[in-house]
């Protein structure tokens, strides 16, 4: 028996007896296919507290020639295979002479017996190395026997600890990721774990290739990349390979997973003759880190995330058409589909399509509970496009990552965009059309009393008047300031008795609309309305009386020394011709009374006509765009839904 002594440090050995169980076997199999093995076995055997006794990996090669073993063992980076890049026709995997470390990995003493043939004669002897004494291997003395069965069987004993990776039974599968895209380039090869044929093909459902020509470098090289995808019908963790141009997996990138594939379990292999450059050089355990690698992952990301694209459509598709047979879908078949509701069905469809690869109970689920939750989710999209988010969360139930694998996709589905700004838009119209039965309908004209209900109703349509004002407030101070001058307004014309607006109940009259924004720190833009009791025509007192209180509240105390822009609209439904020619002269915009570039102050005078106008101008594009028309069912539907506290009995009743 002699030592062979490996000239490396010790703890840079130790270094290397780190790696994940799967990965540290894998070491094994390459080692016995690189050795001209057509078939490698993995024996995991248990003991009886349930964790592991031994493993053994045996393969049919040519097995270690004793006169060569010093060599093989006792250095790093003198691997035989480093001057040969095949064995019987096949790529060769490692070439550094590390790999045998990584089994030290799984356990503390291992036993490599081997049977080689010399000279016409077969003879066996055993390598023994333990993880105590790891730069060091007893190597036993060969002796001739008559078994012709070459080949080498490592046996690792004194398990470290409970590998459970090792003993589950996707332990095959995940064997297979590894080595699908090598078993795919040498069929003939088997590799079997307990008893269980590595056979990546019976849990493939799809695999592409994509070459990648010219990829450029850090340093201006240009290379050629394959990027394999292979997806699987089990659940199984990503990864991504960095291979040689043969396939054989030479690292694992650790890296977060980049890719939004919902409902989709896959592995991808990058691979390239410059990564097997890279592991010579001992570059390529720097992963991600070294900016070559990253150049590569990137261009191959790229081209991961466009095919996913594709393999989504073509998968909803066939869902869909699957959810129809079953009666589940919420969508009735039509032939015209105006472009809002085609986008709300293709959200629907990306959504259901995820959640239901998401969502482990849901093929369980019976039909009835099936049509529901399609139901719940369609009507979402539907009215409010925001609520989806909190649906697939607090209803559904789905895991955190499920959740934010659907919160990114809605983030990047240009589509719940769509439908989030055209239900906009259709609401919009539908007030306009809804605002002109109330002030223009003979019946229901008469029952709005005074400005209290109208006031209530523009409180949340303040985009009548300007985009700006959309999402704005009420401010105190205004209110105090508005309450104070309000005698420059005249005598006002509430009605002493009570109000109905809706219901049975009443409300007080209020006297303004207004609002406030910020465009910039420390600076205001004011919105004042003063609404005129549909009957009242706008004249000369009126656009006096504006102005007069505009004066007032611009130049009160509380705002000096205030960054404010101030615009007053009074509106009513008609003008007098004096006010219709002092709100259309030359100098200045239509409609505009006054402006005032000292106080920064506008005032307008306007029917109710132009406003309404005005506004539906601005939708004009949008509601074109959208083939949408607001026609009396609609607007009334709208007004009721949004202001049924507000608006005429007239309205509630339908008619």
């Amino acid at each position: 028996m002699t030592q062979v002594h490996v000239v490396a440090k010790r703890d840079f050995l130790e270094s290397l007896a780190s790696a994940r169980p799967l990965i540290a076997l894998s070491e094994l199999i390459w080692n016995g296919l690189d050795a001209g093995s057509d078939h490698v076995e993995i024996t995991v055997i248990p003991n009886d507290m349930q964790g592991l006794q031994e493993i053994r990996v045996r393969d049919h090669g040519y097995g270690i020639d004793h006169s060569k073993v010093e060599m093989l063992f006792g250095s790093l980076g003198e691997s035989w295979k480093k001057e040969k890049e095949r064995e019987n026709g096949r790529a060769l995997h490692g070439k550094s002479g590390k790999g045998r470390f990584k089994v030290f990995t799984l356990g503390d003493r291992i036993e490599w017996n081997t049977t080689y043939k010399r000279d016409g004669k077969t003879y066996y002897y055993k390598i023994t190395g333990n993880f105590n004494t790891i730069d060091n291997f007893e190597i036993a003395d060969p002796v001739e026997t008559k078994n012709d069965s070459l080949g080498t069987e490592v046996v690792i004993y004194n398990i470290k600890r409970d590998f459970r990776s090792l003993y589950k039974n996707d332990a095959p599968i995940e064997l297979a990721k590894v080595f699908s895209p090598y078993l795919t380039e040498y069929p003939n090869v088997r590799i079997k774990y307990n008893d269980v044929d590595i056979d990546s093909k019976s849990v493939q459902t799809n695999k592409e290739d994509y070459v990648l020509d010219s990829i450029k470098l850090e340093n201006g090289r240009t290379i050629k990349t394959i990027v394999s995808i292979i997806e699987w019908n089990i659940p199984t963790d990503r990864a991504y390979h960095l291979c040689d141009a043969s396939g054989i997996s030479l690292h694992e990138l650790e890296v977060p997973d980049k890719i939004r594939a919902p409902g989709f379990n896959f592995t991808v292999y990058i691979k390239s003759d410059y990564f097997r450059e890279m592991a010579k050089s001992n570059q390529l355990e720097m992963g991600e880190m070294h900016p070559d690698v990253r150049i590569i992952f990137n261009a191959a990301k790229n081209k991961i995330k466009e095919h996913f694209r594709q393999r989504i459509v073509e998968t909803q598709g066939k869902i869909v058409d699957r959810w129809k047979e079953e009666q589940i879908y919420p969508y009735e078949e039509k032939s015209n589909l105006t472009p809002l509701e085609k986008a709300e069905r293709q959200v629907f469809d990306i959504l259901a399509v995820n959640v239901q690869g998401l969502l482990p109970s849901f093929e369980d689920a019976d039909v009835k509970s099936k049509k529901f939750t399609f139901r719940l989710l369609a009507q979402a999209i539907q009215e409010n496009p925001a609520s989806v988010q909190e649906i697939i969360t607090e209803v559904l139930g789905l895991k955190k990552e499920a959740q934010d694998d659907l919160a990114e996709l809605l983030k990047k589905t240009p589509l719940a965009s769509i439908i989030s700004s055209a239900k906009i838009v259709a609401n919009r119209l539908d007030f306009l059309a809804g605002l002109e039965i109330l002030l223009f309908d003979k019946k229901t004209k008469k029952q709005l009393l005074e400005r209290d209900q109208l006031h209530k109703i523009l409180e949340n349509e303040a985009w009548l008047f300007h985009e700006e004002f959309t999402l704005a407030g009420r401010e105190e101070r205004l209110e105090e300031v508005l309450q104070k001058h309000l005698e420059k307004l005249g005598k006002r014309e509430e009605d002493p008795s009570p109000v109905i607006i809706g219901n049975g109940k009443t409300g007080r009259v209020d006297l303004m609309l207004h609002k406030v924004i910020q465009p910039r720190t420390g600076e205001y833009d004011y919105l004042i309305v003063e609404l005129k009791r549909p009957s009242k025509k706008i004249n000369a007192d009126v656009l006096q009386q504006i102005q007069n209180y505009a004066f007032a509240v611009a130049n009160d105390e509380r705002f000096h020394g205030v960054p404010a822009k101030w615009t007053f609209i009074v509106i009513s439904n008609e003008l007098d011709d004096y006010a219709l020619n002092m709100v259309t002269q030359r100098d200045r915009p239509k409609w505009k009374v006054y402006d005032s570039d000292k106080l920064n102050i506008t005032v307008w005078a306007k029917p109710w006509a132009e406003v309404i106008n005005e506004a539906r101008a601005r939708l004009q594009f949008y509601k074109n765009q959208l083939s949408y028309e607001a026609d009396r069912d609609s607007a009334k539907a709208y007004l009721k839904k949004t202001h049924a506290k507000f608006i005429p009995v007239e309205i509630e009743s339908n008619e």
